[in-house]
């Protein structure tokens, strides 16, 4: 019987040599070569399947590897090769397959253990996740890399206390490692640990100033700090690195997901801008690819479900979707954001007289205040978030719903209602736009001691008087329910309110009106009957102050 040929080990050096030289065209060719004269040697296949896979052709790599692997060589390389390019193709089933294979045949090899890893991270299944990584790191005792990620998502959704013990040694060791500073505190602003975490996260931003996660993180923990002020001005860094134009961010659904009434909403924003002459005739251009995107939606689940952006559209729309365009300064008016006229006194007695708090006054804000926020809303592109089932969409404090205007009016609300508001920091704030032929937010609470939720939209675009506005339930939620059941559980919601009695309270849409209610009451967007047109949309701007359970009613 004929021994199969077999390639010359040097020459194959060689060729890989060459490509890592950077002539991957003259490499990739005489790779191909070595395969045809000797198509059963499974090392230059397999050197040429990396080569595509390197070189970015992730099919043809795929395809090399199924040639190798079909032939009988179960090489455990091989298969965690396919396993991570299949991950990135999208092809989980075949890819945890491939990583399974692979690990039971050689569990010393880490970037399996890390593509697998990384598998049921994008799936959001931390327990599968951490169990891998646990697994991983007692098969190769001490690798780094391994070591440093289970640190990482213990810190992040795993036991934050666990993670310390981790990374303390590791940061005595190495002060400079980013990751591990990083990753130190993020879990210590989990375990309310928020000076420490404060301070490693300044750190982490001084060695780094382009780390969008280690600036939104420094957000979070300076509000929980009470230093809204630089809290949000580190956000304002995260979302400029997030949200530029024209950055790649491979994998993130928010840039590579769309739907019909993400595009539509996009397009009325980017028109409405150009003929204000805000954007520059250029964006002409970028509005024809908004266009085309919206067009190339076939399925009706595009609705208002998210979808994959359409590729046809993807290369010309791509460097600007859900990008920050443009953003108004929002900035801080020298005279006072609220209105003087404001009575808060009196919202506080109707809150007070309300129980368990529910409150509704006219006149919030001052013309030139309202004038600004709705201009920032109208204008700024920031309207990023459009996961939810009723088209709406919003903008949220960490991605640049945080001009100077919004903690203006957040400080000065305090100061007008200091018995119910005036205890409590602003936590969270955020603004939602709506499609006016859809529905509204589905009935929550939030997770905070008290709601104010305010109107920016003309009244003369609601069709509606009596509707449009807010519907809040006269119950709380019991203090032993989680965020996901009392935020997320609409049935379990109307269950508990059918069987305590609740009743609810709707306040319709007034231009300016504020409502004051209790975090802890469930509630819910009233009926919508707007206007069709982009300057008719709903508008809503909600802040949250205070921490649940620490509600005080003077």
């Amino acid at each position: 019987m004929q021994t199969p040929q077999a390639t010359d080990p040097a020459q194959l050096q060689a060729v890989v040599q060459r490509f890592q030289g950077g002539d991957r065209a003259g490499a990739l060719s005489a790779c191909r070569s070595l395969v045809e004269a000797a198509p059963q040697d499974g090392n230059s296949r397999y050197a040429l399947a990396l080569m595509l896979l390197q070189s970015g052709d992730l099919t043809g790599g795929v395809r090399e590897l199924d040639t190798l692997l079909e032939g009988g060589d179960e090489r455990a390389d091989a298969l965690a090769s396919r396993g991570a390019a299949r991950l990135r193709l999208g092809q989980l089933d075949g890819a945890a397959s491939d990583l399974d294979a692979a690990l039971r045949h050689n569990p010393q090899l880490p970037d399996a253990w890390l593509a697998l890893a990384s598998l049921y991270r994008n799936q959001a299944d931390w327990d599968r996740c951490i169990t891998v990584l646990r697994d991983a790191a007692q098969a190769l005792p001490g690798h780094p890399g391994l070591a440093s990620n289970l640190a990482g998502l213990l810190a992040q959704h795993g036991d934050a206390a666990e993670a310390v013990t981790l990374l303390e040694p590791a940061l005595a060791t190495d002060p400079q490692n980013k990751a591990v500073r990083y990753n130190l505190g993020t879990a210590l602003h989990r375990l309310e640990r928020f000076e420490e975490a404060r301070d490693h996260l300044r750190k982490v931003v001084e060695l780094d100033p382009d780390q969008a996660p280690a600036w939104h993180n420094l957000g979070n923990t300076l509000v929980d700090l009470g230093e809204v002020t630089d809290g949000f001005a580190a956000y304002d860094r995260s979302h400029a690195l997030r949200r530029k134009i024209g950055v790649q961010r491979h994998g993130e659904r928010g840039l590579t997901m769309t739907s019909r009434t993400k595009l539509e909403h996009d397009i009325e924003q980017l028109r409405y801008l150009r003929r204000r002459d805000i954007l520059p005739p250029q964006y002409d251009e970028t509005i024809t690819a908004h266009e085309a995107a919206l067009d190339a939606l076939g399925t009706p689940e595009a609705d208002t479900h998210m979808v994959p952006l359409p590729l046809a559209a993807s290369p010309t729309l791509a460097p600007f979707y859900n990008r920050l365009v443009h953003r108004d300064p929002g900035a801080a008016l020298d005279g006072p954001a609220v209105s003087p006229d404001f009575d808060g006194a009196a919202a506080e007695a109707m809150y007070r007289d309300h129980a368990p708090g529910i409150a509704w006054a006219d006149g919030l804000l001052t013309p030139e205040a309202l004038d600004a926020l709705r201009r920032f809303c109208l204008e700024s592109t920031i309207w990023y978030e459009f996961r939810y089932d009723n088209g709406y969409l919003g903008a949220f404090q960490e991605e640049g719903f945080s001009c100077p205007l919004i903690l203006q009016i957040a400080e000065e609300l305090r100061r007008a209602m200091p018995g119910v508001v005036g205890p409590h920091a602003l936590r969270k704030t955020w603004g939602f736009k709506y499609d006016s032929r859809l529905s509204g937010i589905r009935m929550h609470a939030d997770a905070a001691a008290i709601n104010v939720n305010f109107w920016l939209t003309p009244d003369d675009a609601n069709l509606d008087p009596d509707g449009g506005g807010l519907v809040v339930w006269d119950k709380e939620a019991p203090l032993d329910w989680d965020f996901a059941r009392y935020n997320r559980d609409t049935p379990a919601v109307r269950a508990f309110l059918d069987e305590v009695g609740a009743r609810p309270v709707t306040v319709p849409h007034r231009q300016n009106r504020a409502m004051l209610f209790n975090s802890d009451l469930f509630h819910e967007t009233g009926a919508l009957t707007f206007k069709p047109g982009y300057e008719n949309r709903r508008i809503n701007v909600t802040m949250l102050f205070g921490r649940r359970g620490d509600e005080q009613q003077a």
